[in-house]
């Protein structure tokens, strides 16, 4: 006997993705289960998972551990709570005005969720657990699709080359103003930890190839983003800034990005080699809040 009944249907008149009903959050997920969402993934590249009750902590870390080993990228960004799996993604603040998680209400780029990790996300999970009353929806792309869809002969050059992936930018400051707010949040967090004697592990970065064959699918796919990718490597500067330009505007074009919007308890499920995604801005006096977690290639 199953443990879960999923109704998986494609979403309609979008480029791809796919609604799921029918997830009980107190239910263990059964191997059936999980093949049908793992298959789903392959076929929609996102999932909506609707409908069912708000997921506890521990329900929603077991669900994503299903899949694999999780990230516990919070202890980097300094956000790591009694789960370190779960990264908050929050605009609030506590009362002494440091920030509760990782990021302000400013738009977010385009990125492969932890690409500067050696080993990056396989999956990620996220789940809405407060939001403003207008917005931000959230935007997704295929980098299937982005090959698929590249002229043969770009593809064999992509073959060739490697490409460094850091956040280091996001944490460090910059002309951007928001991340401007960024840093000045992150920098209030490590003198928290830094005060109460918290040790953090250092933010890490990775080279990766251009393309990428997925694990799971082995499909390929083109892995570099406009938000966490700083170079192609061995390239001039001006060049590298090219190609990775003409990438970025192919992979989201308006009609191959499906944009999210989010309902309170919509946990949605993504490939997190195969889908990039970006966030709206919202505004900063209405309060954000979301659960994050992502398993790692193995």
């Amino acid at each position: 006997m199953r443990d879960v009944q999923l109704e998986i249907t494609a979403l309609e008149d979008q480029p791809f993705g796919a609604l799921v009903r029918g997830w009980d959050p107190s239910a263990a997920l059964d191997e059936a289960a999980r093949d049908d969402i793992t298959k789903a993934l392959a076929d929609h590249v996102v999932l909506v998972f609707r409908g069912h009750r708000q997921p506890a902590d521990e329900e929603l870390v077991a669900f994503a551990e299903s899949f694999g080993p999780l990230i516990k990228g919070s202890e980097w960004l300094r956000d790591a709570g009694s789960k370190p799996e779960i990264l908050p993604v929050t605009n609030a603040r506590d009362d002494m005005g440091i920030p509760k998680g990782t990021g302000g209400a400013g738009e977010l780029e385009w990125h492969a969720d932890y690409s500067y990790v050696p080993q990056p996300a396989k999956q990620s999970f996220l789940n809405a657990v407060e939001l403003p009353e207008a917005g931000p929806r959230t935007c997704f792309a295929s980098q299937y699709r982005t090959l698929e869809t590249l002229p043969d002969e770009l593809v064999e050059r992509l073959r060739t080359l490697r490409a460094r992936h850091s956040v280091a930018e996001y944490v460090e400051g910059g002309k951007d103003p928001n991340r401007q707010q960024l840093y000045k949040g992150f920098e209030a967090k490590r003198k928290r930890d830094e005060e109460a004697g918290v040790q953090r592990p250092p933010i890490p970065e990775a080279e990766h190839p251009v393309v990428l064959r997925h694990p799971d699918t082995g499909r390929e796919l083109v892995y570099v983003s406009k938000g966490l990718t700083r170079e192609i490597i061995g390239l001039e500067r001006s060049e590298s800034n090219a190609l990775l330009k003409q990438l970025h505007q192919h992979a989201t074009r308006p009609d191959a990005v499906y944009a999210h919007e989010w309902e309170v308890g919509d946990l949605v499920v993504f490939d997190a080699l195969a889908g990039l995604h970006r966030r709206d801005s919202w505004d900063p006096h209405q309060q954000r809040v979301m659960r994050q977690l992502s398993t790692m290639v193995g």
